[in-house]
């Protein structure tokens, strides 16, 4: 078998160059240049490979091909992922679109992280009391999984009454408390 794949998607990925990128990342402290359309190129094989209905040790190749492209992305992922977490002076131009969207999420922790810290430390009781109400005020989307009475939430806003199989936004911490109960779960919130 060849190490080249050519799908229908018109991707043309060459196993070797995957690996290759995999290893200078794991070699380099810093962050490697990637092609940045590499994940939704190895995503359109997948889909392309899982596409097909594949008997025999046609099947046994296909499934050995998906396990180690597998492992690939998850190893550069948490490679690449950790440098974005471990470094304060990323240079965000190396991280695909898709990495990008977790890279943003990290950055926001370590500058909420940086500013409750600086509050604490410099007296800002002012900046703390804004942070604890928008704590009390962020809203979550859960599903019911039971009946629930209305209540006063921890915003001072009423919410419901809710049944079985309802959705509804409420605050953060009385979410936490309705999952603990087993009457709701939370939902993620569709940024796609």
């Amino acid at each position: 078998m060849e190490n080249n794949i050519d799908v229908d998607v018109g991707v043309d990925v060459d196993v070797k160059t995957l690996y290759e990128y995999l290893s200078r990342e794991a070699s380099s402290s810093s962050l490697q240049e990637v092609d940045p359309t590499l994940y939704r190129r190895i995503a359109g094989i997948f889909n392309s490979l899982k596409g097909y209905g594949y008997d025999g040790i046609d099947a046994k190749i296909r499934d050995a091909l998906i396990s180690i492209l597998s492992e690939i992305v998850r190893l550069m992922l948490k490679i690449r992922l950790e440098k974005v977490r471990n470094s304060d002076g990323i240079d965000y131009s190396r991280l695909s679109q898709e990495e990008l969207y977790i890279a943003l999420v990290e950055r926001e922790f370590r500058l909420r992280s940086n500013l409750l810290l600086s509050s604490i430390l410099n007296g800002r009781s002012k900046v703390l009391e804004a942070i604890a109400g928008r704590v009390a005020s962020t809203l979550v989307l859960v599903r019911f999984i039971k009946h629930v009475d209305a209540f006063i939430g921890k915003d001072n806003g009423k919410y419901g009454p809710f049944e079985a199989e309802d959705i509804a936004m409420i605050p953060f911490l009385d979410a936490i408390e309705l999952v603990k109960q087993g009457a709701a779960i939370e939902l993620p919130l569709a940024e796609y």
